[in-house]
């Protein structure tokens, strides 16, 4: 038994490996694709190339995840009833390309061989339409797995598979915390093939169109310097970045004990501009705390005592269980709210094995 996963690139036929073509033309062999939303196919129908798709199971499944291991488990079938088979996903078989792992991996199982065909991915023909190399600083993801954390501006941003106007409004709000309103993007259809399209638009003006999105769409955001340092991570890695190998050597050289006195500093200059109602000087002041914050909890991720999203799970259920008149719908009729909170403050106190 044997499974060719091919890579049926960003479009054109004329850009298919001879091995994947050669494939393709074969007539005892049976060939899926993972979905007909792809440019080639009606090239490969002009030459009564007879295939069938996987698009009904989308319409069958809760989620993408299902999708893909609903897929999967069907090619492994194939495989079993044909002996030899042909899976073809568009673009590149490894790039944004879930369901072949997930192949690869149920093949082991099943003793079943794997043969992948490369092809040009989505990021080639992207690159090649907008003619720029972005490779040096460039975050690729698709629209079902974007981690935000990792939207730096600094870097290039290339996103896949943004399908509708909807998901680009999605996409649209999330950039927003990151880039400014006017920030230029690319939004590309069908990169390297005949249909190819490119429009570029402000930042705000992403999701004015249904015509500019389908299966075939990315938005790629070139590197800015004058980025929104708006998100905690920025913060984080700016303390990772000062006590790095090359660091400043103040930051470097501080340590719990040392950080103490400046930690108290702050909390008192933040008491103070709140005390004489300044509230510029309060911004500046709050994110000076923050600052000894991270930079403490940043100390104790670097010994492995205890991490950042530790302390932050930490308050959070404290507030929980001081809160149970919000979170736990207690009735406090005739109770002082400031009591039960000394109360559950009390037994938060005691012994763990008490």
């Amino acid at each position: 038994m044997k499974i060719y996963i091919l890579g049926l690139g960003a479009g054109s036929i004329d850009i298919i490996s001879k091995k994947g073509y050669e494939l393709l033309k074969k007539e005892d062999i049976k060939k899926i694709f993972r979905t007909k939303e792809h440019e080639i196919i009606h090239e490969l129908a002009k030459e009564n190339i007879e295939f069938e798709t996987m698009d009904y199971v989308y319409l069958s499944e809760p989620n993408f995840e299902s999708v893909y291991e609903k897929i999967s488990d069907i090619i492994i079938e194939k495989a079993k009833q044909y002996d030899e088979i042909l899976y073809a996903v568009p673009g590149s078989p490894f790039i944004t390309e879930d369901t072949t792992n997930i192949i690869i991996k149920k093949a082991q199982n099943e003793n079943i061989d794997i043969q992948v065909i490369p092809s040009v991915s989505f990021i080639d023909a992207v690159i090649c339409t907008i003619k720029k190399d972005p490779t040096k600083k460039l975050y690729i993801t698709d629209i079902f797995n974007i981690d935000k954390s990792r939207i730096n501006p600094l870097n290039n941003i290339m996103i896949s598979q943004v399908y509708d106007r909807f998901k680009a409004s999605e996409l649209k709000l999330m950039l927003m915390d990151r880039y400014d309103d006017e920030q230029e993007i690319y939004i590309i259809t069908s990169a390297g093939g005949k249909d190819e399209k490119v429009k570029t638009v402000k930042l705000y003006e992403m999701d004015y169109s249904d015509n500019e999105y389908s299966h075939l769409t990315s938005v790629f955001i070139e590197s800015v310097e004058d980025k929104k340092y708006n998100d905690i991570e920025d913060l984080r890695n700016l303390l990772r970045t000062l006590r790095g190998k090359n660091g400043c050597p103040w930051d470097k050289k501080q340590d719990f004990s040392s950080m103490a006195k400046y930690v108290k500093e702050e909390a008192n200059e933040v008491a103070y501009a709140i005390n004489n109602n300044d509230m510029d000087n309060l911004l500046e002041e709050l994110g000076d705390l923050l600052f000894e914050i991270v930079f403490l909890t940043n100390l104790a991720e670097e010994k492995g005592i205890f991490s950042f999203e530790e302390v932050v799970d930490e308050i959070v259920k404290k507030m929980i269980r001081r809160h149970p008149h919000v979170f736990e719908n207690m009735d406090i009729s005739g109770k002082n709210v400031e009591d039960i909170w000394q109360e559950i403050k009390n037994i938060e106190k005691q012994p763990k094995n008490s």
